[in-house]
């Protein structure tokens, strides 16, 4: 969903999800594909093989150029960016793409050319008659085909990234998997496009390049020209045509202090996250792709505190074998060896895996059949999984982690899923750690409430507050009419979290946090002295982080804590902690004195959010 509104100005601000981290400002490069052109014509009969050779021809051409794009994609992203590539791939050799095409040939008697196109136009109709986001978000794999395959059939179709010499914000319907690969980081200054959600291939790579990128601004190709200027606001999900003097200005400022800030963060990255008085935390990273492993080490990470699996179900036709996942999880625990990694089984609903599961939308998908309920249902989906997890196990230090636990009922079903993949694999003599650690995501209010039943059964809890904050508050923060309403330092949401972190230290297990929640300041000190024992949170996040650890002692932080927790409104709340910061720490925030909204919005679920600003 994207909003509009303007200013006397004449600057126009519009609302989309964020996809790519960051803040980008420049002329607009409009990037509109050729136009195909398609002829029409009618075949001799002793012209109709020889029409179906060289479609085949053409297929054969195309699945070269995709395998030399896969490679080149594999040495600069990673093997997981590849796999768009080889979902790609499968289209040419998919019946439902050639029969149709050499049927309408030989019976009609027509060009290939116009065969093929009917062929995908009917396709994307029933793509179209699918209310799921990443069905939809597959439709740029169709152009990207047709334009491909109708290139080799003669037919010249050029990228419009040729056309951009300088520097420039890409704005577009949509961009193709061949388009991004096309991208020069030098020059695409961001990314704007009209349709995609969190899980769209643009949002994926971009935040792969760390290219600022808004995506779901539903009228950006009209209301924009090339001759505008922008600000796209990666972070919070903004975009401002021909912004205001004050509004530039304020973004420079924004923008200055990032930079700023990142180079004074550079020595803090190496540093333990230490408070002044000698109490130690641990600071590590969500990630999505295993290539992202380099930038977490590089901001300071000290571990992958959260490991989303879903990117491997989500770039392909099929279900990843137990052996492609296997591959994911030893080559990320290698890397990050000796420190851990905590692998999330799968987080999707079921209408994310609909191409396989043949399920239906649901009405309410927040609050519906996803995650742990999925995974539960299709007990050999989830056992490859935790095969492949536990494998990884042998490599390196892993973890594994339930999500959307709401009862103890539900949590020892899913242990005792674990321990059949266990037996399994001893039952064929393949190496795991048999005492690999178990846990749980609390991020549904009742899991909080039993926290205690729950501790006595896991290893250690981790509190997703991004949909705890969205459960407790009954907030969908993808509908804009509530969105500002979701605070994770609403009071409600702060006891729940002290319920937690109180069980787990009773029964002496960890408890970190991971979410939005732990990249910003406010609530940054709030959560140290309530006794969090680490956080999670975006790479780039990490060093700002480790700065306001080592900023405070323990116990100034429990002091702190303990004032914030006495007050009856959020924003008591957060006026208190925002009067508790540092200089230096609130001097780095954005004007308004909150902390910009972190891509972790992107992740809130897989389901299209809009993105919001910061309450």
């Amino acid at each position: 969903m994207t909003t509009e509104d303007t200013t006397e100005s004449g600057m126009q601000t519009y609302r989309g999800i964020q996809a790519g981290p960051g803040i980008a400002s420049g002329r607009v490069f409009i990037h509109n594909p050729s136009d195909l052109g398609l002829d029409y014509r009618r075949l001799a009969d002793a012209d109709v093989e020889p029409e179906i050779d060289r479609f085949r021809d053409a297929l054969a051409a195309v699945r070269v150029d995709l395998q030399a794009i896969q490679e080149e994609v594999r040495s600069k992203l990673g093997g997981d960016h590849a796999q768009i590539f080889e979902a790609l791939a499968m289209m040419l050799d998919d019946p439902s793409v050639i029969d149709p095409t050499e049927t309408t040939v030989r019976e009609r008697k027509v060009n290939v050319e116009y065969a093929f196109w009917q062929t995908l136009q009917q396709l994307r109709r029933r793509f179209d008659a699918i209310d799921n986001e990443y069905i939809l978000a597959r439709k740029a794999d169709i152009l990207d085909i047709e334009t491909r395959v109708l290139s080799k059939l003669g037919r010249r179709v050029e990228s419009g990234f040729a056309q951009l010499a300088d520097k420039a914000v890409v704005v577009a319907h949509d961009l193709t998997p061949s388009d991004i690969v096309q991208i020069d980081r030098k020059r695409v200054l961001g990314i704007i496009t009209e349709v995609g959600g969190s899980t769209s291939h643009a949002a994926i790579i971009a935040r792969g390049l760390e290219i600022p990128a808004v995506v779901g601004v539903e009228s950006a190709m009209s209301a924009i020209d090339p001759s505008d200027r922008v600000i796209l606001d990666g972070h919070r999900g903004l975009v401002y045509v021909n912004p205001d003097a004050e509004t530039t200005s304020r973004y420079e400022r924004e923008a200055s202090q990032h930079r700023e800030n990142r180079e004074g963060l550079t020595s803090i990255r190496d540093l333990p996250a230490e408070t002044l008085d000698g109490h130690r935390v641990s600071v590590q990273a969500n990630i999505e792709l295993p290539e992202e492993a380099e930038s977490s080490l590089a901001y300071g990470a000290e571990g992958i505190g959260l490991y989303r699996t879903e990117y491997l179900y989500l770039t392909s036709s099929w279900l990843p074998t137990e052996d492609e996942q296997f591959a994911a999880y030893e080559g990320l625990a290698k890397r990050m060896s000796p420190h851990s990694l905590v692998i999330r089984t799968l987080d999707l609903g079921g209408d994310k895996l609909s191409y396989v599961l043949n399920t239906m939308p649901e009405m309410n998908p927040f609050m519906g059949w996803r995650a742990i309920r999925l995974s539960l249902a299709h007990r050999g989906l989830f056992r490859a999984q935790l095969r492949a997890i536990l494998r990884a196990s042998a490599h390196g230090n892993v973890k594994v982690m339930f999500p959307m636990i709401s009862s103890l009922e539900e949590l020892r079903e899913a242990k005792a899923v674990l321990q059949e993949a266990r037996n399994e694999l001893k039952s064929v003599g393949v190496d795991f750690d048999p005492d690999c650690p178990v846990g749980a995501m609390i991020e549904v209010p009742s899991a909080a409430l039993v926290a205690d039943e729950l501790a006595e059964e896991v290893d250690f809890f981790s509190i997703g507050t991004n949909d705890l904050v969205q459960y407790t508050l009954a907030v969908d923060r993808g509908n804009e009419k509530v969105a500002y309403l979701f605070d994770p330092l609403h009071p409600a949401v702060l006891r729940l979290i002290r319920m937690v972190v109180e069980a787990g230290h009773r029964h002496n297990i960890p408890v970190t946090l991971c979410g939005e929640m732990a990249a910003d300041p406010c609530a940054g000190v709030l959560l140290l002295g309530m006794g969090v024992d680490g956080f999670s949170t975006s790479p780039m996040k990490l060093p700002e982080v480790k700065r306001l650890i080592r900023s405070f002692s323990l116990s100034d932080a429990q002091a702190i804590a303990e004032t914030a927790l006495s007050k009856k409104t959020r924003q008591e709340v957060r006026k208190t902690l925002l009067e508790s910061l540092p200089a230096s720490v609130r001097d780095a925030l954005p004007e308004g004195g909150v902390s910009p909204a972190s891509e972790e919005d992107a992740h809130l679920s897989l389901e299209a959010v809009v993105a919001r600003e910061s309450v």
